[in-house]
């Protein structure tokens, strides 16, 4: 019978605290994905409803059409627009969290039309999507969600939060500022340039401010992230089926050397204690 402290130790995983760059394989990443969604509604829920907002669960708009966000937050009482109101990166720094640099996205890009979208005469204020491996690889379909994006939320006054932590070589958020790092977060307030906060290997994920109408509210991702991930047992699942090895890293050739050996490194130094605490 395995201890206590050992339980503990194999839950926790080897990359407690940022990223488990091994959990970014597709069928982990959705178990993640899943319960992300659930604790940044629990960790949000009470922020949300002080300011008169609700926070809801619906299916993702990633990828196939019609599909709408992983999180939709609407206002309770109906009230005018006023995108101008909100001074993003002033809200964001006065509650401590990370605002992100301007980049101009859509500076050589065509205008869309609009489409109005109605949903029982509830007022769609942001959307927060949780980016999917699975769902940055075929080109077309990300042309499709950068569409939809703009048509249904940017264009009818939605802000949209895009949070995309596993690595890739295709984004959809496409811009020479996104190319390096392995991780980020998009901020899409409409009448705003965009605002991406960028997130190293081995960093854990930096606090975000979530925009409303004329206010934000702070996400703690990685809190959101640390949650999901042990719930969902991902270290022992990995453990488990030995993919804990080099050749099953998502994306090897996006890493450096230093960088691998050090990811193994502290693999190696994980499994020692928990042969010790067995």
């Amino acid at each position: 019978m395995s201890s206590p402290a050992y339980i503990q130790h194999l839950r926790r995983g080897a990359f407690a605290g940022h990223i488990d760059p091994f959990a970014e394989d597709a069928r982990y990443f959705q178990q993640i994905h899943s319960g992300m969604i659930g604790a940044l509604l629990n960790q949000m829920g009470d922020a949300l409803l002080t300011a008169g907002y609700i926070g809801s669960k619906e299916v993702s708009l990633q990828i196939v059409a019609q599909r709408e966000p992983d999180i939709s937050i609407e206002r309770i009482a109906v009230m005018p627009p006023i995108m101008t109101d909100l001074e993003y990166a002033t809200a964001a720094t006065a509650i401590l969290a990370e605002p992100g640099l301007e980049i101009d996205l859509y500076a050589d890009e065509p205008e869309l039309d609009a489409i109005k979208i109605y949903d029982n005469q509830r007022e769609l204020v942001t959307v927060i999507e949780i980016v999917s491996p699975r769902n940055k690889t075929h080109q077309p379909d990300i042309r499709r969600y950068q569409q939809q994006r703009q048509q249904l939320f940017l264009a009818q006054n939605v802000n949209v939060v895009e949070i995309d932590i596993t690595r890739s070589v295709k984004r959809l958020l496409e811009h020479p500022f996104t190319l390096r790092p392995p991780y980020h977060v998009a901020i899409f307030v409409p009448g705003q340039r965009v605002r991406v906060i960028t997130q190293e290997l081995g960093e854990p994920l930096k606090r975000c401010a979530l925009p409303l109408r004329r206010e934000v509210i702070p996400m703690e991702l990685q809190r959101a992230y640390d949650e999901a991930y042990h719930a969902a047992l991902i270290a022992p699942q990995i453990e488990q089926a030995q993919e804990y090895q080099v050749q099953f890293l998502p994306f090897p050739t996006l890493l450096e050397d230093n960088q691998r050996d050090t990811i193994m490194a502290t693999v190696k130094m994980w499994q020692n204690e928990l042969e010790t605490l067995k």
